[in-house]
């Protein structure tokens, strides 16, 4: 009996002394690194978050919020036109577009409103409504209207950057904006892009009130003349245009361009990337 207990003492030792051993093992490979915790979702980690397949609620969640900061800080703008072509011959004519708030003035948004500009048409009212934020205004001023419309014509010299400061004399959007604008002077590299990760585009349903976010991919960048274009992984509905396009960083919310066309047949998008734009934000810019 006597022997029988010792030797199962012994066992119990080795049991104790190789638990122990593991233990140690354990606490060492922490400590260095080579076992780690798996972080939370909504810890920003070198994983970027992704919002077009949300992992779990949490992170759906965030999503949802970064969706909702870009809507306050997006505008829809429908222009009313009338135009006259071949003689007497007269008609109407709508046109869609989105920008973002830059500061309770001033909007950012796209250059190619060539109806606008067209000698045959006039804009005789301009419809503002946030995206949903509530906000909602009529402009029917000619020479106010005339005056915006002229913001919006291209460079005449040709060195247009595809992105237009359109300001109005009067503070009409909210003196603070979610958003921050980034600016790029320089072609971005292949690693530049892949370490974006995802972007948030806005888009929207071809009417009033479906203005919404999706998410997209960057694949290249394309040098038109001395603009920079982003090409993107999704499609947008005519009338996008103007909207813009975010990066989600540690730091928050960065538009780094606004959409500018889209070709349908292999479902991209391109971005008129922010050049030269010196823009402060939540500060009347002038």
């Amino acid at each position: 009996m006597e022997q029988s207990l010792a030797r199962e003492g012994v066992m119990n030792a080795a049991t104790i002394s190789k638990v122990l051993s593991l233990l140690l093992v354990a606490l060492i490979l922490t400590s260095s690194g080579a076992v780690r915790a798996e972080p939370r979702a909504n810890q920003w980690t070198t994983e970027p978050i992704s919002c077009g397949v949300p992992r779990d609620a949490e992170e759906a969640e965030r999503c949802a919020d970064w969706q909702r900061q870009i809507m306050e800080a997006t505008v829809f703008l429908r222009f009313s036109l009338r135009c006259g072509w071949k003689g007497d011959r007269s008609g109407s004519a709508l046109v869609a577009s989105h920008a973002t708030i830059v500061d309770s003035r001033t909007l950012l948004t796209h250059d190619h409103f060539d109806s606008l500009v067209d000698p045959n048409c006039t804009v005789v009212a301009l419809e503002v409504a946030g995206a949903r934020n509530g906000l909602y205004f009529e402009i029917e001023d000619v020479a106010l209207l005339g005056d915006l419309v002229e913001q919006m014509r291209q460079d005449a010299t040709g060195s247009h950057r595809q992105a237009q400061l359109v300001a109005f004399p009067t503070s009409l959007f909210a003196s603070t904006t979610p958003v921050e604008f980034a600016s790029f002077e320089d072609p971005l590299t292949e690693e530049t892009l892949a370490g974006w990760g995802e972007l948030a585009e806005v888009n929207w349903a071809w009417f009033r009130g479906s203005t919404r976010v999706q998410w997209v991919h960057p694949l290249r960048v394309e040098e038109r003349g001395e603009a920079l274009g982003l090409v993107v992984d999704r499609a947008v509905e005519i009338g996008a245009s103007g909207g813009g396009v975010f990066r989600i960083t540690p730091e928050g919310i960065a538009h780094v361009g606004n959409v500018w066309g889209t070709w349908k047949e292999d479902d991209t998008s391109i971005v008129a990337l922010n050049q030269g734009i010196m823009l402060k934000p939540n500060a009347d810019n002038p």
